[in-house]
């Protein structure tokens, strides 16, 4: 699987590694399928293995993210305590991804407090990069 390859899970202990990627749930999708809406339920992240998919914030499609290297990672805002994905995910391409349960992957770092941190350290680093991005795409209004 691909969760080794996820910057996320770099550096964490190999038990807990072991333990995600037994959780993780292999999905294949068509262009312009739909891994979730703005507004839906936020309950899984997903981690990218193939394929192409682009972020929108709003109903106009606008993208504000692309995302299409193996391991990327989708749907964070489960993990930060939003009850809905704040954006859709649309697939451009063939797309395969696993799905991680929120909950599950909650409790699994519960019992792992290090690996949980390390997690969420990388976690920040990638939200922090992709919103300097995001600030990037936004026109200047002089």
């Amino acid at each position: 699987m691909y969760i080794p390859q996820t910057e996320l899970f770099w550096g964490l202990n190999q038990h807990v590694v072991s333990r995600v990627m037994a959780i993780a749930e292999r999905q294949v999708f068509n262009p312009g399928d739909v891994l979730f809406h703005h507004g839906d339920a936020a309950r899984f992240l997903y981690i990218l293995a193939q394929g192409e998919v682009k972020i929108a914030m709003d109903e106009s499609g606008k993208c504000v993210y692309t995302g299409n290297r193996v391991g990327e990672a989708f749907g964070w805002g489960c993990l930060v305590n939003c009850d809905t994905y704040g954006g859709s995910a649309v697939c451009e391409t063939p797309v395969v991804v696993l799905r991680i349960d929120r909950e599950r992957l909650l409790k699994l770092f519960d019992s792992d407090m290090e690996s949980g941190y390390l997690f969420f350290k990388h976690l920040s680093c990638a939200l922090g990069c992709r919103l300097v991005q995001a600030c990037q795409q936004v026109p200047s209004t002089g």
